[in-house]
């Protein structure tokens, strides 16, 4: 009778746990495929557009990707460096973290210029933003204009 209880009390007391822990992981996994999804609507779309409201400077189309799936960041990417988490190392930077990089002066350490995380392939993290003379694009961290300018990543997604 004992065994039975045991049996009982796993399953209905501690089997809930798993699968809502589970839930809110899928949740903050599809939060962040769905950031991508809307985030590559805009490829190609020129550097400061306008999208119902917002305008499309690099901090502008972050704030707009991640209030799409109810995440709030501030507008500039001079604050933006203060939302969410830090993320230390690259390497465990994940889609749809704010990547901060230095304005166009490299010597000064003031964040001028922010995108999203996209992807790693080969070892290289990729991110999505909206570009001066590019508009909307996808570039990768290694080249040298953002290479010499990266200053960190925040995650805002899994700090909620």
């Amino acid at each position: 009778m004992r065994r039975n209880f045991i049996y009982v009390f796993i399953v209905v007391v501690l089997m809930p746990l798993n699968v809502y822990n589970q839930q809110a992981v899928d949740q903050i996994i599809s939060k962040r495929e769905l950031v991508l999804q809307n985030a590559e609507k805009y490829l190609g779309l020129r550097y400061r557009s306008k999208v119902e409201k917002a305008i499309f400077d690099c901090s502008g189309f972050v704030k707009y990707i991640l209030a799409k799936v109810d995440t709030r960041v501030t507008r500039s990417s001079v604050t933006q460096i203060h939302d969410g988490k830090r993320v230390k190392e690259v390497k465990d930077a994940r889609p749809g973290d704010i990547i901060v990089f230095k304005g166009r002066n490299q010597h000064n350490n003031r964040p001028g210029h922010v995108g999203l995380v996209h992807h790693f392939q080969n070892d290289t993290l990729y991110f999505i933003h909206s570009s001066v003379s590019k508009g909307i694009t996808i570039d990768h961290l290694y080249e040298p204009y953002y290479k010499n300018r990266f200053l960190q990543i925040r995650d805002v997604i899994g700090t909620e």
